[in-house]
């Protein structure tokens, strides 16, 4: 355990992507603001775009800092199953300071996610050890792409096949599940709506714009 701690806070020194991964797990809802509970009451949910499930086991997490890329965690075990999401949280949902209803399939307490210049990137395996990079998520310039600080109302992944980069693949979320009775916060913590999942004409499935669930943050 003291090894991997020490490992969390090794900064990389890695090249940025010329093009955006195109990985089966994504980024698909982030809570980067933290909850009515607490602030540190954060959150990231992964969503399998496959049809095959796969073992996390020593994936990856890096955030963006004023040093550069920064090792965040490494999920010690866990598999995502096709068309399932996989919610890593900093607090279990019976945590005094948790609103989560939904059980964290992933807990590590080295969540922490800024409220500005976000960017988080997956890696499957160590990022030092040729680890492929899996996703990207925000631009890491400025606020977050979306999500609402004072309404705490999460990021939300409606172009799942989309670049994570860009502010047309997030929205703010405005339909609530998995949360505790008296929360008030908007998100779908380990789950994706059916309504923003639409096959295509290759049998998988696309995050589709839906106005009457998100509202879609205007350059």
């Amino acid at each position: 355990m003291r090894n991997l701690f020490l490992f969390t806070f090794f900064i990389l020194a890695l090249p940025l992507s010329a093009q955006p991964p195109n990985g089966q797990i994504v980024f698909s809802e982030i809570m980067w603001m933290g909850s009515s509970a607490s602030s540190a009451d954060e959150w990231i949910e992964l969503y399998n775009t496959g049809d095959t499930a796969l073992d996390l086991s020593n994936w990856t997490l890096t955030r963006l800092t004023s040093e550069g890329e920064q090792v965040m965690l490494t999920i010690e075990s866990g598999q995502i199953n096709p068309k399932e999401a996989f919610l890593i949280a900093n607090y279990n949902a019976d945590h005094k300071n948790s609103r989560l209803e939904h059980t964290p399939h992933f807990v590590d307490a080295a969540l922490s996610l800024p409220n500005s210049k976000l960017q988080l990137r997956l890696y499957a395996g160590q990022p030092d050890a040729g680890a492929t990079l899996m996703d990207i998520a925000d631009d890491g310039s400025g606020a977050p792409l979306a999500g609402d600080l004072n309404l705490k109302r999460s990021m939300v992944r409606i172009q799942l096949h989309g670049d994570g980069t860009q502010a047309e693949s997030w929205a703010t979320a405005e339909e609530a599940s998995g949360w505790d009775i008296e929360s008030v916060e908007m998100g779908t913590p380990g789950s994706i709506p059916q309504q923003l999942l639409s096959p295509n004409i290759n049998g998988s499935t696309t995050a589709v714009r839906s106005e009457s669930w998100a509202n879609i943050k205007q350059p």
